[in-house]
């Protein structure tokens, strides 16, 4: 009988183990912030263990335009969840806002983060037969996600960025996603044009959110860049009633001659 109960109590022992284990496998990203003065545990979370996106056994195609942003990457159903004293009190699902844009193959309607960050040697190591390389990005620390701050000037920093795809080639962009005191769920931040969908930029165009007041304006686009015959700029900025992101493109003119606005349009 001492025996039996040993063996269970042993068994019982393993499986919380077993379900700890599983648990932290999921866990990407935790963090803690204030949020109206009440301290808050956000966490980046799997619903199921992720594959492989753009991973470190293919260097060469990791650093490829469709792995810009993702690589060494993982990919899945991803979930923010937010938890006051340990017990979760709202969750997120982050899949839906992937796939407008490019992004790793074989990944449609999943998510994805980088899990190991690539350094500039690693496809001469790769072409070298470096047979430590693997092991060695997989030691690496996973980059940190959730970097908050006061992306929509409400006064408080709990927003992060969290890059959703790729325009060609290898322009990142990203949406940003937190709380404010106008929307104290978790949300996407949307702009004064279109405050239902995610507005998706590339980080300049954030940062200038952040460091700037008033409007900054950011190039989207330049003359030239893979072929383009036109410019593109982005006029953003953020007040209380909420953000602004204005797109202007003009004529790339060889000829030396003044160039000419094509179009413009709020994002």
């Amino acid at each position: 009988m001492h025996s039996l109960l040993r063996a269970v109590a042993t068994g019982l022992l393993i499986a919380g183990f077993s379900i700890i284990a599983q648990a932290d496998d999921l866990l990407r990203e935790q963090r803690s912030l204030p949020v109206a003065g009440v301290k808050e545990t956000w966490q980046l979370v799997w619903e199921e263990p992720p594959q492989p996106a753009c991973g470190p056994e293919d260097v060469a195609m990791a650093i490829a335009c469709p792995c810009a942003g993702t690589a060494y990457g993982e990919a899945g159903k991803l979930a923010l969840v937010r938890k006051r004293d340990a017990q979760e009190v709202e969750r997120m699902e982050l899949s839906p806002l992937f796939g407008q844009f490019d992004g790793p193959p074989d990944v449609d309607g999943m998510a994805t983060l980088i899990r190991w960050p690539m350094l500039d040697g690693d496809l001469a190591r790769e072409n070298k037969d470096d047979p430590t390389l693997i092991a060695e990005i997989r030691r690496r620390p996973a980059p940190m996600i959730m970097r908050f701050a006061d992306y929509d000037h409400d006064g408080a920093e709990t927003e992060f960025l969290l890059p959703i795809g790729t325009l060609p080639c290898s322009k990142v962009q990203y949406a940003a996603i937190g709380v404010s005191a106008a929307e104290p769920h978790l949300h996407v931040l949307g702009s004064t044009a279109h405050p239902e969908a995610a507005l998706a930029m590339p980080l300049p165009a954030w940062h200038a959110l952040l460091v700037k007041p008033g409007s900054s304006t950011v190039e989207l686009l330049a003359c030239g860049d893979h072929g383009s015959d036109q410019r593109s700029e982005l006029i953003v900025s953020a007040g209380k009633d909420g953000i602004r992101a204005h797109e202007r493109d003009f004529s790339c003119p060889e000829d030396g001659s003044a160039a000419k606005l094509l179009q413009e349009s709020d994002w």
